[in-house]
Parts: C-alpha cells; structure tokens; sequence
C-alpha cells in the first residue's frame, strides 16, 4: 500500500486530534529563531508551572543520562542548551496530549514507563556513537509508541483489547494491526506527528521504527536518527537473556546506516554494549506521567 494511501487511512481512524499545548507551539515558533536567548525560552517553559518541574524531572532523570543536577531551567538550557530543551518539552507535551481523555491511565503509565525506557537506549546509542542529535533521539524514542495512544484513544472497541492480550509482544502486536487496520501502530505515531507539523526527522524516525517497512533508512531525512530508534525498538523486554536484543542486532540495515557515525560500534561490541545498556536502564525507577 501506498503511504500516502496508508496516512490518509490512519488520519480517517484517528480523527482529530487536540491541539499541542500553547506553551509548546511559542516554544516552537521562538526556536526557529537563532537569536532566541534561554532567557526567551526559560521564560515561556516556565508560564507553566507544571511543565517546568516534568522537564526538570525527566532531565534528572537516569534515562536522560545527565551528569550533573540542574535544579533550575535556566541552568538546564545553559548545561543543555536551547535545542535539547526544546525537544524535552515538546516529547513530554505530545506524549500528554494522546494520553488525556477517557483511557486507562495504568495503561497510559505503563506505555509511558516504556518509553522512557526507549528513549534511554536511543540516547545511550547515540552518545557512545558521537552522533551528536541534540536529544532528537530521546524524543523519537519517546513518541515511538504514540500510535499506540491514538489507537486506544480512536479505536476503543477492538484496539483496547487488543493491545491488553498483545502489547507487550511488539512483534504480535504489529501482526495484529496489519491483520485489523491495514498498517501498524509506526504508521499512526508517524500521522500523528505529521498532523502536528513536527519535524520530518521525527516523523520518518518514527514510521521506519521496524524493519520492513515501505522505505528504506536512506530515505530518512536523518537516516542516523531512524536507525537509532530502529536498534533501540529492535530490544524485547518481553524475553529473557539474550534474547531481548537479537532483533536489535540482527538489523543490519540500521547497522550499515550507523556505521557511517563518528564513532561507530564494531559488530564484537555491540552485544555486551546493548546489554549494559539495558541493565542500566531496567535498574532506573519510573517517573509518573
């Protein structure tokens, strides 16, 4: 099928969708301006209470991996800078934004607490390869799942229950939706952010976040950014061993687009690297949503 088929199939299923929060599109809007001073952007973040203490929070975090604690968001757009920032707020905000309305919010937690998860190994992938993204890793990896949001959201006659005997199992779960829908929940979070007007590297990252899909990393505005959210959505946490990360290992398209980084991972070191990583990331408590 088409994409374009497939987006405009998605958009009649999802419907419409709630606006980004207004602290969110000023955010965007005085980004795209170079000159913008933290002080620009520290002072419209922090018009919302409530989204200052989320962003310092998931900054702090042992998923972000920062080496030092900011306790002010003026000191975290110094330390960070304004673009990092940026996408802090904007993957926080989006991911809110799916989950309001009358779903379960355990289930809303949970799919949050994965993707955190995610977005922790896209980061670390990120930082040992020197790929320098400025946390678009971390905010792919975030939003990977807000297909699944919308899903549940949109469809809450079959999707719910769908997702409650199948989630946990991405693989079955994607079969499950070809089989129901015509495309997958990576086909939704890529409407979802085109809906937006995100970023094109975000949106690609996100609808080539499985091998096989309709084209090729290459074709990614950042090839670099997609494929590492293709190693980190390539881990199961749903086996044991090592196990969890063969699919991530054995996506070899991913790997030839990363070996073009600074830094590249030899192929002896990426088994032991991923299950470090991921250790690390299981041993990190949850942050609520």
């Amino acid at each position: 099928m088409e994409e374009q088929l497939i987006i405009e199939r998605v958009n009649g299923i999802i419907g419409d969708l709630p606006a980004l929060p207004a602290v969110v599109a000023e955010v965007l809007r005085i980004t795209e301006d170079p000159s913008t001073s933290t002080s620009d952007v520290s002072d419209i973040v922090q018009s919302d209470p409530a989204m200052t203490a989320k962003v310092l929070r998931v900054s702090n975090s042992s998923y972000y991996g920062m080496k030092q604690y900011v306790g002010t968001l003026k000191l975290a757009l110094v330390i960070l800078g304004v673009r990092e920032v940026r996408n802090i707020v904007l993957g926080i905000s989006v991911f809110e934004t799916v989950s309001e309305g009358d779903g379960e919010m355990k289930t809303a937690q949970e799919i949050w607490n994965q993707s955190l998860k995610i977005a922790a190994m896209c980061k670390k992938v990120s930082n040992t390869m020197g790929l320098g993204l400025q946390g678009e890793e971390f905010i792919a990896g975030l939003l990977a799942d807000i297909g699944i949001m919308g899903l549940l959201r949109s469809d809450d006659k079959t999707y719910p229950a769908l997702y409650e005997s199948l989630g946990r199992d991405k693989l079955a779960l994607r079969k499950a939706e070809k089989l129901h829908f015509g495309f997958t929940h990576a086909a939704v979070s890529m409407a979802m952010a085109q809906r937006w007007n995100l970023p094109q590297t975000l949106s690609d990252a996100l609808g080539m976040q499985y091998p096989h899909c309709s084209r090729a990393l290459s074709d990614a505005k950042d090839p670099k950014l997609a494929a590492v959210v293709r190693i980190a959505k390539g881990i199961d946490m749903t086996l044991d061993g090592d196990r969890r990360i063969s699919r991530a290992l054995e996506d070899g398209e991913a790997w030839d687009v990363l070996s073009q980084a600074r830094k590249p991972i030899g192929e002896e070191n990426r088994k032991p690297l991923l299950l470090e990583f991921l250790d690390e990331i299981n041993a990190v408590a949850a942050i609520p949503l």
